[in-house]
């Protein structure tokens, strides 16, 4: 028997139920009993369902996708993997995207921002590669909202496809690359096999898939070189249009050195695979 039954037991020795006050206290014990092994219960049920979701999808490593030969198998393994961490990376934006338009919403009220809504505006605008501002303008959220938002499943799942020649690219396995993507600092990734003399650039690596998703992400969302894509996006919204992955890929010709090429290859790969639905 554990110690708190022991304990809560033991107050009641000598209580009769044939007595009304002692059969009260007798309800009033066991109910508590219930109520504390249900909090109890409640609190670690709550923190499992907090923390489970997110350890599992970050500490998740990218599959052998080498190992399947039929390539219809390949696409759809490839596909089903990636998916969740475009979803992910989406649903996380959303959130700071409504967080953005509840505090233009304040503003166009009030004409100003109070000094601690100021501060989450600030801290968006950094997060998104923007300048901190004193003061809250229109052209400020105008200019916030055009990155803080979501990129097309479609267009992910059709990039990775092209950029890690479906995830069985050295950089894919070596270092969780699944787009292709540079950085600058000696060191910071792996050396391309056929780097042209006289270059110092390397091919970024990262800890797994997750964060490889979401250093995409934040290219397209930040990098002047897909200023318009995020245009068209805005367009798209202002028009009452959900954003196409086939449509927004007209603004990632500074992608790749193949330009339009590249662009039409990306389109090619969304409808040949009905990435669209």
């Amino acid at each position: 028997m554990s110690p708190i039954r022991k304990k809560n037991l033991a107050l009641l020795r000598g209580v009769s139920l044939a007595n009304r006050g002692d059969y009260q206290t007798w309800v009033f014990a066991i109910a508590a009993i219930c109520l504390l092994f249900i909090t109890v219960y409640s609190i670690f049920n709550i923190v499992d369902d907090e923390q489970e979701p997110e350890r599992r999808i970050e500490e998740v490593a990218l599959p052998d996708f080498a190992s399947i030969a039929d390539v219809s198998e390949k696409k759809r393994a490839f596909f089903s993997f990636l998916k969740p961490f475009v979803e992910q990376a989406n649903e996380d934006i959303l959130r700071e995207r409504e967080q953005a338009l509840k505090l233009q919403q304040y503003f166009e009220r009030h004409g100003r921002l109070s000094s601690g809504r100021l501060e989450d505006l600030n801290a968006l605008l950094v997060d998104y590669d923007l300048s901190a501002v004193e003061s809250a303008d229109v052209q400020v959220f105008a200019e916030l909202l055009l990155r803080v938002d979501t990129i097309p499943v479609s267009l992910a799942l059709s990039q990775a496809a092209l950029e890690s020649a479906w995830g069985t690219s050295r950089f894919a396995r070596q270092g969780n690359n699944l787009f292709g993507m540079w950085c600058y600092e000696i060191g910071c990734g792996i050396v391309p096999l056929r780097r042209p003399a006289g270059r110092t650039y390397e091919v970024a690596a990262y800890s797994s898939p997750r964060e490889s998703f979401y250093a995409y992400v934040k290219n397209l969302n930040t990098n002047r070189s897909y200023a318009e894509m995020r245009e068209i996006r805005a367009a798209h919204r202002s028009n009452g249009v959900e954003p196409s992955g086939y449509d927004l890929a007209a603004g990632l010709v500074r992608y790749s050195q193949e330009r339009w090429e590249y662009v039409e290859k990306v389109r090619s790969m969304i409808s040949h695979n009905r990435l669209e639905s």
